[in-house]
């Protein structure tokens, strides 16, 4: 009996060591996992982390050589050596590891003179190969080796090393992320201030202040649909009693658009301060427009000069919404002769029409902006509901019934999102 229970001790002693020894083992795992982990959770930096990484894993696995490695296409970071000649790093990249990061495997390899049939004093005896990926793809590559005389590695060696390799890739794709993170938000720093800058120049190019005309009045306004846009008008001065009224609607939205109405609005500008009548104005400017743009840009365009001697005003439209010129209460009428939009045809005249502006006499013009302003329905503001709008208050004063509109079509939009630009301009002759 003595014996039978001598053995029954030494065989529980044994399992005591072995699972003391395991416990050792596990916990020198977690601690190494915990301390890379803090190491790798202090910095962005991809050529710090895998210096850390390397680092300990050269300790932990009490390895004669080591190297991290980037993958092919995924230069992320520059290979880092620990006492591996760079001859031999190059040796063994060109006749072993490119084929097993090629395969995606981590794996321990023996006898590697004899595996890869070469004669060279440097090369390990046993190599630990782990591969740095994620689920979005491959980084890099952990090479550890042991020279001859020294204990192999293990398979325990080799699901450390798989820890360690995906602890490394995690950070590398957490530092790549946080990079392209930073780039976006350096991005749109850029762009918000780009367009704050476009927006305040477009600012500059609206009328200031509404010109003052005895017996007159005037209003104007634009609600863009994005920081800037492509809608423009304008009150020009062109001597006592002459004043250029224009509305400009440019194709497209954003930058383009704006750019493009700028380019417009100088033009214009310049035309009227020249005197031209409106027909001319607007030839020269689809001249111009046509050799500076593309076919797939172009503008719509009202132009009229009013005469505030004679009580006439004298109008160009190149494609734009036709105005509203309102004689009291009813159906106003529609000035609806014109041309083709700006910057298509070359050639393209636009014909003078005079209109004569009697007291009390209201003339609207205003974008598609306005009109074409839909609810959650589908269903757009329209003219028909401008006239109905206008007709109503139709004697309130110029700016109260710009701003009254505007209020009316964002209240019919409710909750839908401004898909155009919304301008206006109105004229009034006084009683």
């Amino acid at each position: 009996m003595e014996p039978d229970r001598d053995g029954k001790l030494a065989e529980a002693h044994r399992r005591l060591d072995s699972l003391t020894r395991n416990l050792l083992e596990c916990y020198e795992e977690l601690d190494l996992i915990y301390r890379v982990s803090r190491g790798l959770m202090s910095t962005f930096d991809a050529q710090k982390n895998v210096s850390l990484v390397l680092d300990e894993a050269m300790e932990i696995f009490e390895a004669d050589m080591g190297w991290i490695a980037p993958c092919p296409g995924a230069e992320v970071f520059e290979p880092v050596t620990a006492r591996a000649p760079v001859e031999l790093v190059s040796l063994l990249h060109e006749s072993l590891v490119d084929g097993l990061v090629g395969e995606k495997r981590s794996k321990v390899l023996y006898d590697l003179c004899r595996e890869l049939r070469v004669d060279h004093p440097d090369v390990p005896d046993t190599f630990l190969f782990a591969v740095l990926k994620t689920e979005s793809g491959m980084f890099g590559s952990l090479c550890l080796g042991r020279r001859a005389g020294k204990e192999i590695f293990t398979a325990g060696d080799l699901k450390l090393a798989r820890v360690l390799a995906s602890q490394a890739a995690v950070a590398l794709e957490n530092g790549r992320l946080h990079r392209q993170h930073r780039r976006e938000e350096e991005r749109m720093i850029r762009l918000t201030e780009e367009f704050r800058l476009a927006r305040s120049i477009q600012g500059n190019l609206l009328p200031k202040v509404i010109p003052t005309i005895p017996g007159y009045e005037l209003a104007g306004g634009t609600v863009p649909a994005q920081s800037v846009g492509g809608d423009y008008y304008d009150f020009i001065p062109m001597d006592d009693n002459r004043l250029a009224l224009c509305l400009g609607d440019v194709s497209g939205k954003g930058m383009p658009a704006a750019l493009l109405m700028a380019h417009l609005q100088a033009t214009i500008r310049g035309q009227a301060l020249l005197g031209s009548e409106p027909g001319k104005c607007l030839w020269h400017s689809n001249r111009l427009l046509f050799h500076s743009t593309d076919l797939e840009r172009f503008a719509t365009c009202f132009y009229g000069v009013l005469d505030t001697e004679q009580h006439r005003l004298c109008y160009a439209n190149a494609g734009h919404e036709h105005p509203l010129h309102f004689r009291g209460n009813g159906r106003p009428a529609t000035l609806d002769q014109g041309g083709i939009v700006l910057g298509i045809l070359e050639g393209a005249e636009y014909t003078d029409v005079a209109l004569p502006v009697a007291p009390g006499d209201l003339i609207v013009v205003y974008s598609d902006g306005i009109t074409d302003a839909s609810n959650g329905e589908g269903d757009p503001f329209g003219v028909d509901r401008l006239i109905e709008l206008v007709n109503a208050h139709v004697d309130e004063p110029a700016p109260a019934l710009l701003e009254r509109i505007l209020d009316k079509v964002r209240a019919h939009a409710g909750d839908e999102a401004q898909t155009d630009d919304m301008t206006l301009a109105v004229v009034r002759r006084l009683l």
